[in-house]
């Protein structure tokens, strides 16, 4: 079986534009027809990231026998579209705004259909995008945001439009704020160092600021009205061509990999934290938990995605309207669930 793991975390994403990204087009790399080159963001989180653990690959049918798979982590979602883009990766953990800044500007060669859906943001009884400043911080409050530095992984990413969601809120604009990129795990020493003045905290590495008393500035519960699907495995649809039968077999896989975790939730929080050489501890607060994302649903609702696509594209998050019809499928998971 073909196993990689090739780590970029702590560099720092960039926004997907269309020119940047044109010079990419055409390009398809040297990989074989049952070869899947799988690129996500935060481990764990986004639960594809679990297929790169190799007790948890012994447990599935297909890996290794239907396909390989390569597994490579990112700095952000922008940086995975632009390695769909480039023909390096055929699937990729993605967010809201990349996902359809992606397709509405035809970044990616032959266009991107969402597979599954890895997570939902803003769930009533789950975890919500956490922005915190330091604890003896003057900014409490959304509208404290203004003229402050911003702590975000890249712009052009579903975390950047959580900020913008709730700037537009309280009456604030994206040239209010200065937005400073840097990796998450380092969230926590930009804001004690001054680096920035606020950051945002996926489930991950919000158990840091949140154990150590930070200022809670809000959190993406404030800003949406209500639970929205927030994270999707995408494939390019040169990939759902050119491998089909490797994608097929990867989606029973992957439901799987979702049955597994929620059975063997301890077992899995223990080769994960080891993986990904993340202290156990912190895995096991916020993994399944009311501090995690909602998991329960991970095939693709149609409707809520068009109405989150709408939505940003009414906040002008969007440079046009996004067809959730067209660009999303349960095709590969659905018979598995």
């Amino acid at each position: 079986m073909l196993y990689s793991n090739r780590r970029s975390f702590l560099k720092t994403g960039a926004a997907v534009t269309t020119a940047g990204i044109a010079g990419l087009a055409g390009c398809t790399g040297g990989v074989d027809e049952d070869t899947l080159r799988f690129n996500f963001v935060v481990p764990i989180e986004n639960l594809g990231s679990l297929l790169d653990i190799p007790e948890i690959q012994d447990q599935l049918d297909n890996l290794g026998d239907e396909y390989d798979l390569e597994v490579s982590q990112d700095a952000s979602t922008p940086d995975s579209i632009n390695s769909l883009a480039a023909g390096e990766a055929d699937m990729a953990l993605v967010t809201t705004q990349s996902f359809g800044g992606a397709v509405v500007g035809d970044a990616v060669p032959d266009g991107l259909t969402a597979i599954a859906t890895d997570f939902w943001d803003a769930h009533p009884d789950h975890f919500g995008f956490e922005i915190y400043s330091l604890p003896d911080s003057d900014i409490t409050e959304p509208e404290d945001l203004e003229g402050q530095t911003l702590g975000v992984n890249a712009t052009g990413t579903g975390i950047h439009a959580v900020y913008l969601k709730m700037l537009q809120e309280v009456g604030l604009s994206e040239d209010d704020v200065d937005f400073q990129e840097q990796g998450f795990p380092t969230f926590m020493e930009g804001l004690q160092d001054g680096i920035f003045d606020a950051a945002i905290f996926p489930a991950l590495f919000a158990v840091g600021p949140r154990n150590e008393d930070f200022t809670e500035v809000f959190t993406s519960h404030d800003a949406y009205d209500g639970t929205y699907p927030f994270a999707f495995t995408v494939a390019t649809n040169n990939a759902l061509d050119e491998k089909s039968d490797a994608v097929e077999a990867w989606g029973e896989d992957y439901v799987n990999v979702v049955n597994y975790m929620f059975e063997n939730r301890d077992e899995v929080v223990s080769l994960a934290a080891e993986h990904f050489e993340l202290p156990e501890e912190q895995v096991d607060e916020f993994f399944l938990t009311e501090h995690d994302y909602y998991r329960d649903q991970i095939e693709i609702d149609h409707d809520a995605l068009q109405a989150t696509m709408d939505e940003l594209n009414d906040l002008g998050l969007l440079d046009g309207e996004f067809d959730a019809e067209e660009n999303a499928t349960n095709e590969y998971i659905e018979d598995h669930l």
